[in-house]
């Protein structure tokens, strides 16, 4: 595995440092292993939240890092699939998602945004066909009386 730098602070224009945190967003909201962990509740009923926090994460570690390159972002991915969801990420999906993100920074740097958008286009239409009706039906309670 190859490690890409990246040097910290030249996403220079408010439309470039929003449409990165987009596609740190969207790099992580369609990575298929936090997605099953979050929809089966792994990370407890703020599964939803802790995905969030995740991305400002991965956003806050290019703030504060002078230098930034996939294996730290891989890292970080890991440690919080372990410690917010209780799921070892064993398949280097952590470390796709990482260079993704990696590669998003560059394109973002350079005023490039179709990586960005393409990842958003994968999302909404991911999002739009698993948006069917859901059909909750409750199911009766049994009282001891009803088990005789």
């Amino acid at each position: 595995m190859t490690s890409l730098q990246v040097a910290k602070n030249l996403l220079t224009t408010p439309t470039q440092h929003a449409r990165f945190e987009l596609g740190v967003c969207m790099a992580i909201y369609n990575w298929e292993a936090l997605t099953v962990a979050v929809q089966s509740f792994w990370g407890g009923p703020n599964s939803e939240d802790k995905r969030d926090w995740m991305v400002g994460s991965i956003v806050e570690l290019y703030e504060q890092q002078q230098q930034v390159d996939s294996e730290d972002i891989e890292d970080r991915l890991l440690q919080i699939m372990e410690d917010e969801f209780e799921v070892a990420v064993e398949d280097d999906s952590a470390y796709d998602v990482a260079e993704k993100i990696v590669r998003i920074f560059g394109q973002c740097r350079e005023g490039d945004f179709s990586l960005v958008d393409s990842l958003y286009q994968k999302y909404q239409t991911k999002a739009n066909r698993s948006s069917a009706p859901v059909h909750i039906v409750e199911q009766e309670e049994v009282s001891g009386d009803d088990m005789e």
